[in-house]
């Protein structure tokens, strides 16, 4: 086979995408270059991604599944720690609280901590 040079300019981000998969996969950046062009040749034309792709997005999706079943836990707790808050609290504030004035409190640090989250 033949090869033909060609010169490529990458945006920074990219570049340091590049740099750094390229480590994390133990080849040079040059060899991922070539692996991403013939991929993304090969997604363009219709051909069928390659079996060492398809085992590579099955991992992927391996490792975001266990993610997930993650943050599913963490969620699971932050809920149950935020009821046990709660129980305490309600407890703590005696039969003669105004459960207005208390749904109003909650309302409102709940509304506090998602505009400190940022998903306001």
């Amino acid at each position: 086979m033949k090869f033909v040079q060609h010169s490529v300019r990458l945006p920074l981000a990219l570049d340091k995408a590049l740099r750094h998969e390229s480590q994390r996969l133990q080849v040079s950046p040059y060899a991922l270059l070539q692996k991403c062009v013939q991929a993304g040749l090969s997604s363009l034309s219709g051909e069928q991604a390659g079996p060492q792709l398809t085992a590579e997005i099955a991992r992927e999706i391996g490792t975001l599944a266990a993610r997930l079943a993650h943050v599913e836990r963490l969620t699971e707790r932050t809920l149950f720690v935020a009821c046990a808050a709660y129980t305490y609290a309600r407890a703590a504030a005696g039969p003669s609280a105004d459960q207005s004035t208390l749904t109003q409190a909650i309302q409102d640090a709940f509304t506090r901590q998602i505009n400190l989250a940022g998903d306001s």
